[in-house]
């Protein structure tokens, strides 16, 4: 992209506020230095819209600049579509905050049987299951929804249930679920039927393949050689979630969606939900360590501003809202690569608007980290390589396949491949892994079991081996 012309692509909604006279220039300077290839704005200001524009282009390939109406994904800003969603359950007396999910869902278990018993709705929506992120799943085995949460069971926890704030996908997706069954349709349908349709988020969806049918959506991207290439969509459902993450809107109805926030659940005349489930969600649950987290929503200060925000990450997005609830102000940032843009924006109007001095929030550029240190002409592995080759099963992934492909061996997911490379010893490595691969031995000197370290901070993950004692 030519970063010169990058003005020339701005949608024809002017900043209607003095006070954001500059923010064209710091959005442009931003995406120029983050290699952004387009972004949109939104402010709301005491029930009026002050800003509502786009910057650059949709897909850096191709023709087509962003403006207030283009669809981008928004990533965990879901979060509190969710949480929006179950409040709505609530209000119609199917539901309550505190009464244990086995109730709604009997066949629902955790790893931890206390967090079994008495995990609820709440716990869910705060993030203090006790478990870490366990994201892995959510990119390798494509499930229904159901049988995703009935492998829960299967992921270890790293804390003590309700002892700590661990972010964690899982848990929105089971709340979700919990709430969509208790009104008596998909999370999908919830969101669409109880959000979208009465606060007029006539261009927003939950689907991936709906957002791809659109006219005038922005293509995901990501950095390539240093430049910003276009990339597939993230299919949420897919992998059977989508309640953590996978609402795509734009900049016109999340300033509705806002609105609807600040005007205590009435879109236009009508009272949509209850002021009192509405203070519920942004009333703080456990601390984060810098601030608290609440339904769907984080709780904090900006420079001594009270503040009710929530960002948004997935492939080729970042997304980011923000409420100062004390001086009616919402802000709203969207682009398409995954950058901190949308918080460098989110926080240049904060500055702007609450008449602060204004801050310089882009990151720091650092450097590449350099890579691991290997050990020095290690010695083969112990085995030969087609010795561990064969299928491994655990009960959360299924069935992977290791397989030996040039001088290294590979495990084969349903939708990822991992390429493990000797490290030494018994030990071999992949990027995405949270430490070294191995294999382990039964006492016939058979490979029984491969262990894969998938998440910080728990033991690898243990694959048996098909066909072989352990």
């Amino acid at each position: 992209m030519r970063w010169t012309l990058l003005l020339l692509c701005v949608s024809a909604a002017l900043a209607a506020d003095p006070r954001l006279a500059d923010i064209d220039t710091v959005a442009a300077s931003a995406m120029k230095q983050l290699g952004v290839p387009g972004a949109a704005l939104g402010v709301l200001h005491n029930g009026e819209i002050v800003l509502a524009k786009g910057y650059g282009v949709r897909d850096a390939t191709a023709a087509g600049v962003v403006d207030a109406a283009t669809v981008f994904a928004t990533g965990s800003v879901t979060k509190s579509f969710t949480a929006l969603g179950c409040a709505s359950v609530v209000d119609e007396g199917k539901l309550a905050w505190d009464t244990p999910v086995r109730e709604y869902l009997p066949w629902f278990r955790l790893w931890d049987p206390v967090a079994s018993d008495q995990i609820t709705v709440r716990d869910m929506l705060s993030h203090r299951s006790g478990l870490p992120r366990h994201d892995f799943i959510r990119f390798t085995v494509p499930l229904p929804r159901q049988e995703f949460l009935r492998r829960l069971r299967h992921f270890p926890p790293t804390r003590g249930f309700r002892e700590a704030y661990q972010y964690n996908n899982l848990m929105f997706v089971a709340a979700g679920y919990t709430c969509a069954e208790r009104a008596g349709m998909e999370w999908e349908e919830l969101i669409t039927s109880r959000i979208f349709a009465p606060l007029g988020m006539t261009r927003s969806s939950v689907r991936a393949a709906q957002m791809a049918k659109m006219a005038n959506a922005a293509r995901p991207h990501e950095k390539t050689a240093g430049q910003a290439k276009p990339v597939q969509l993230y299919d949420y459902q897919r992998f059977g979630i989508g309640p953590n993450g996978a609402v795509n809107s734009t900049v016109d109805d999340l300033l509705r969606y806002a609105r609807f926030y600040l005007d205590q659940g009435r879109a236009g005349t009508r009272q949509i939900l209850a002021p009192a489930r509405l203070r519920e969600l942004w009333t703080p649950v456990i601390g984060n360590g810098t601030g608290a987290y609440a339904l769907g929503w984080t709780v904090d200060q900006y420079r001594g501003r009270y503040r009710v925000h929530h960002g948004g990450a997935i492939t080729g997005f970042t997304a980011h809202i923000a409420f100062f609830p004390e001086e009616k102000l919402a802000i709203v940032a969207l682009n398409n690569l995954g950058t901190a843009l949308p918080h460098v924006l989110v926080d240049s109007v904060a500055d702007r608007m609450l008449g602060l001095n204004p801050l310089d929030h882009l990151p720091p550029s650092r450097p590449a980290p350099a890579p691991a240190a290997r050990p020095s002409n290690p010695p083969p592995p112990p085995l030969p390589l087609a010795f561990y080759a064969g299928a491994y099963s655990h009960p959360a992934f299924g069935r992977v396949t290791v397989a030996v492909e040039a001088n290294s061996l590979t495990v084969r997911f349903p939708a990822e491949t991992l390429t493990l490379r000797h490290y030494q010893y018994d030990q071999f490595e992949n990027p995405l892994l949270a430490g070294k691969a191995r294999f382990g031995l039964n006492n016939e000197g058979q490979t029984s079991a491969l262990f894969l370290p998938l998440e910080s901070g728990v033991p690898a993950f243990e694959f048996k081996r098909d066909g072989v004692k352990p």
